[in-house]
């Protein structure tokens, strides 16, 4: 039998004894916004956070992977 898009978890779903896909993601984004170290979702590695103009981080860039979280 073949999945389909219908059978894939949402972004809510929660996954093992883990949390959902949303809350890492959030949690990585709000760890940005507050300057903290924070994990890649990918790969673990130290996120860095990326700065515009202002003082507020835009976004960050794994030190290790190159993945974006913006």
């Amino acid at each position: 039998m073949t999945s389909t898009l219908l059978d894939a978890p949402s972004l809510f779903d929660r996954i093992g004894e883990g949390g959902t896909l949303d809350e890492l993601i959030v949690s990585v984004w709000e760890g940005l916004r507050a300057h903290r170290d924070v994990a890649c979702p990918v790969c673990a590695e130290k996120m860095i956070p990326e700065y515009g103009v202002h003082a507020r981080a835009i976004g960050g860039r794994c030190s290790g992977c190159g993945s974006t979280v913006r």
